[in-house]
């Protein structure tokens, strides 16, 4: 579609993921090329926060759906999904916090988020939208049917939300062969329980479960998966209703055609893209990386400690000592970027770490950088690299602005993050093009970015929930400089040549072109 036209973006969550950062660049290439779009949008916090979507999307058309009375609500002990402008739930378990998981949120709450969702849609949109853009996978499909009823829509969804729906596939499925509903195991397996356990295993002898289905049965907080008999029809009625649905990986595409009631013949596969003027590689002295940490760990902090805030991991210029060898250079840096999330695998990272010090000579140092405040799935990184004693090579960088991230790439010898299935993963692209090889598991969106053998490498692959391999990975490309440079060169090239937001941007406006098509039919 080459005509400019107008176009209308919706998405249910405040700033805080990937998807966030492609609604962002792909309407600013939009609009670059004079076509007018509108943005709907969560926000939350005030201007100095990276939840405020005002801030983040500054220069867009933003239209904002503000969630800070709910968070208020929350706050004092009140339900964040009664108000006015509900707050969302979320794909992922956040543990507490105003943004439950959907599969925890009863039907009658589900009705509300629709209707507000709804009036706002109703209430903002552009009045001559030509196409409608929705990014993920909610209540919010619904809502647009009545506010953009002759509108052709676009669906894209980042991942997250299939993660979900075949979570709640598998555990309404051993809640089926336990012969039990979820309101009974969320019961009698509460997280409260002290019996959880007791009565757990008993189950798992009567229905003769193997050992991954007992397993999953024991460590499911099942109060918090009791309505996915609700949600998980609510998800595929979504898809119904999303239009022409694009998935950001083949992996996700694959998945989206064995969840979803897929009216498509063809399901486009758009990958997400990277801001190539922005990430590059800037070739960094000892000395610039230094100031970059100095500020990053002593100046600004913005680490967080369990149940802490913003800034309660913090650093003295005697911490920043460790970061150089016995001869007064940097140690290799190793950089992890992302949110602490189950499936981000940071547990297998610290492990491996704990292996690869031991061998590298010298010893590398891990730079976390990010871990969304307060959020965090699991046992908290900061508590793990104590138990490992790894405590004096692992520094938190915390949750950084975006424009910051190439400065970070490019301070780094090497990107790592071994996720598991990962929808997509901007990060690995944003590592590449700044010339800093990723490391990844051989699943999910990253097994296609990545190539990891022969003349055109630009980078690595390991097997998923494998400690030793990714140490011993960690332990050659630290080694081996020179495949390491090779496979940095290649890297770069790439990126720039394939993931460059005017190319994805290329393929989102042929996917609108797809759709007014099959709209107008």
């Amino acid at each position: 579609m080459t005509t400019a036209i107008t176009v209308d973006t919706a998405v249910l969550f405040y700033p805080r993921g990937g998807s966030a950062q492609v609604i962002r660049y792909l309407l600013r290439e939009l609009n670059s090329r004079a076509w007018r779009t509108r943005l709907h949008a969560g926000s939350l916090g005030s201007p100095s926060d990276p939840s405020h979507a005002p801030t983040f999307y500054k220069g867009l058309d933003l239209h904002p759906f503000d969630y800070n009375t709910a968070q208020a609500a929350f706050e004092r002990g009140q339900n964040p999904q009664g108000v006015a402008l509900p707050f969302h739930p979320s794909y992922e378990d956040r543990g507490y916090c105003p943004d439950p998981m959907f599969s925890a949120v009863p039907p009658a709450t589900a009705t509300h988020l629709t209707r507000a969702w709804q009036e706002h849609l109703v209430n903002h949109r552009s009045p001559d939208a030509e196409l409608l853009h929705l990014h993920h996978l909610s209540q919010v499909q619904t809502a647009a049917r009545h506010a953009y009823p002759a509108v052709p829509t676009v669906t894209t969804l980042h991942g997250t939300e299939l993660k979900l729906m075949d979570g709640m596939r598998q555990r309404i499925r051993l809640a089926n062969r336990i012969g039990g509903s979820l309101e009974e195991l969320a019961h009698e397996l509460s997280s409260n329980n002290p019996m959880r356990r007791r009565i757990a295993d008993r189950l798992a002898t009567r229905a003769a479960l193997d050992d991954d289905d007992a397993t999953m049965l024991l460590a499911t907080p099942w109060e918090k998966w009791r309505h996915s008999l609700y949600w998980l029809p609510a998800m595929n009625d979504a898809a119904v209703q999303a239009g022409t649905i694009v998935t950001v990986s083949e992996h996700d595409h694959d998945l989206a055609r064995t969840l979803l009631p897929l009216r498509q013949h063809h399901v486009p596969v758009v990958t997400n893209g990277v801001d190539t003027e922005q990430f590059r590689p800037q070739p960094m002295t000892d000395v610039e990386r230094a100031a970059h940490l100095h500020r990053w760990l002593v100046t600004d902090p913005r680490g967080w400690c369990p149940g802490g805030k913003v800034g309660s991991i913090r650093y003295t210029d005697a911490d920043l000592r460790r970061l150089y060898d016995i001869h007064g250079r940097l140690r290799p840096l190793l950089l992890w970027v992302g949110r602490f999330l189950d499936f981000k695998r940071v547990p297998v990272l610290l492990e491996a770490f704990a292996q690869a010090r031991k061998i590298c000579e010298p010893a590398p140092v891990l730079l976390m950088w990010g871990g969304y405040p307060g959020e965090c799935e699991g046992a908290h990184p900061a508590d793990l690299a104590h138990a490992l004693n790894i405590d004096d090579d692992v520094f938190f960088l915390g949750w950084r602005g975006h424009d910051e991230l190439p400065a970070g790439l490019n301070c780094a010898d090497l990107m790592v993050a071994p996720a598991v299935n990962e929808p997509f993963g901007m990060v690995y692209i944003e590592a590449m093009a700044c010339g800093t090889p990723p490391i990844a598991t051989a699943t999910g969106g990253p097994a296609r970015i990545i190539t990891s053998s022969g003349a055109s490498a630009n980078g690595w692959t390991v097997r998923p929930n494998n400690a030793a391999d990714l140490a011993g990975t960690l332990i050659y490309a630290l080694t081996y400089r020179g495949d390491r440079a090779r496979r940095a060169r290649n890297a770069h090239l790439h990126a720039h040549a394939t993931y460059s937001w005017r190319t994805v941007a290329d393929r989102y406006t042929e996917v609108y072109e797809q759709a007014a098509s099959l709209h107008r039919i």
